[in-house]
């Protein structure tokens, strides 16, 4: 409050003393100041008046002092007091401190002396009502916010608990004020399985700590899924005084994530059954190569995962090894199932299933590049295989996977034109073109494999 805009009401019963303050106050540059001769006409004159300050002799004529009608003018207009009396006994101080007044003037006193106390008590009395609307504005957030919220102080003992925190624990801020955590809360951490106790709530070395999920266990209510969150609070030296615990509820959230998951895994089931359907539909157009496809899928699988490949390469060729002879349905039923060797014209015709695979596969929107692998599965390192004669990095990784395991499967199985040649003679192929024509960690990872008890008598590919 400045000079100029402060109201003051001076109490004085002394004409002549009531007179000459308020001269001082003037000369001072305050506004002309109301003035009231008892202790009943200023608690009269406080509700219209609403002064910025009150100046207040303590003895007065009535039955009101100073004392007295200033504990009255507080309970109804929170207005800074400054006393103005030649008494400084220690009774009448005693009694003055209960009414917390702003100042203590000891009559007779200097302009100066009367000046400074009146502009600390309006700066005071300004800061008091500055943190009391910002306390006033904190109660109100904290009560209307949704999250639960307790103060503890620095020995573990609740100081305060809004009311989300009430409902959520089942008890009022009044029977839980002074109790320690532990005794009244029980939280179970559920990456430790612990219970937060007095220690925890304050935090590892005082630190803050992330939120992370936990479990409200209440004696006579279903356990509540919850977000917690412990940070210290510190005072003005810069030490912990205590901390703050703000748990949010993590039940919609837990009961999205589990329909999320429960979609997904039906997405993921409505997927592998289209992957399987498209197989079956090549795989009935040629019969005498079923399972092929499930087969390569399984040990193209296999070689990723030990070459360490990542989870997402894995489930690319699990999925591409399963479609990779999709293009087959172009090709027709008797070239398929001819017993002899293929004329120059039907070879070139069998040629086309990558590019017809990748035709067919490339309109369907998966996470990994399906269709690629699938049209590159037949080329080869040195640039030999079809049907765009790539060659070296060209090539990706995934699909030199699946050449290695399309070769060792083909050649270890019956064919309508050959009995099965083994996995000897297999093995043979693929080390005569390690390097060259297969790539060579494919090579040396799908025999490690096979020595080390693989087999292809897995019907379905493993998942990640």
């Amino acid at each position: 409050m400045s000079i100029t805009s402060a109201s003051i009401l001076l109490v004085e019963d002394e004409p002549v003393i009531a007179l000459d303050i308020r001269r001082r106050l003037q000369q001072l540059g305050y506004p002309r100041p109301v003035v009231a001769t008892s202790g009943e006409e200023a608690v009269a004159l406080v509700p219209d008046l609403r002064p910025d300050l009150i100046l207040m002799d303590i003895f007065l004529g009535g039955e009101l002092d100073g004392i007295d009608a200033a504990a009255m003018v507080r309970s109804q207009h929170p207005v800074p007091v400054i006393y103005l009396t030649a008494h400084a006994d220690p009774h009448t101080l005693e009694r003055a401190k209960i009414t917390e007044p702003f100042g203590y003037i000891i009559k007779p006193f200097e302009d100066r002396e009367l000046h400074t106390c009146i502009e600390m008590a309006l700066y005071k009395h300004k800061m008091e009502t500055d943190i009391r609307r910002k306390e006033r504005w904190f109660a109100t957030t904290l009560r209307s916010i949704g999250d639960a919220v307790v103060s503890l102080d620095e020995q573990g003992r609740v100081t305060l608990i809004n009311a989300a925190g009430e409902r959520m624990f089942g008890i009022t801020d009044a029977a839980a004020t002074g109790a320690s955590f532990e005794q009244i809360f029980h939280v179970r951490d559920d990456q430790s399985g612990l219970y937060i106790s007095t220690r925890s709530a304050l935090g590892h070395n005082n630190a803050y700590m992330h939120a992370s999920p936990a479990t409200v266990e209440r004696p006579h209510s279903p356990a509540v899924p919850v977000d917690i969150t412990i940070s210290p609070t510190v005072d003005a030296s810069g030490l912990t005084s205590g901390s703050v615990i703000v748990l949010r509820d993590a039940t919609e959230r837990k009961r999205s994530e589990e329909a999320l998951r429960t979609s997904l895994e039906e997405l993921r089931k409505t997927f592998e059954q289209t992957v399987l359907a498209l197989a079956v539909t090549s795989e009935k157009r040629d019969p005498y190569t079923a399972g092929h496809q499930t087969r390569v899928a399984t040990l193209a699988y296999a070689i990723a995962h030990r070459l360490g490949m990542k989870e997402d390469t894995q489930e690319a060729l699990r999925v591409a090894g399963t479609l990779h002879d999709i293009g087959k349905i172009y090709i027709p039923a008797e070239i398929l199932s001819k017993p002899g060797r293929l004329t120059t014209i039907e070879m070139d015709l069998m040629r086309t299933h990558p590019s017809v695979g990748y035709d067919i596969l490339s309109r369907i929107s998966f996470p990994w590049p399906v269709a690629e692998i699938v049209h590159q599965h037949h080329e080869r390192l040195d640039g030999s295989g079809y049907p765009n004669g790539l060659s070296g990095a060209r090539i990706l990784p995934e699909a030199r996977i699946l050449a290695v395991a399309d070769v060792v499967e083909a050649m270890s199985s019956h064919r309508p034109y050959r009995p099965s040649l083994g996995l000897s003679l297999a093995f043979d192929e693929v080390r005569k073109g390690r390097g060259t024509i297969y790539d060579p960690l494919a090579v040396d990872a799908c025999i490690a494999l096979f020595e080390s008890g693989f087999t292809l008598e897995e019907s379905t590919p493993h998942h990640p």
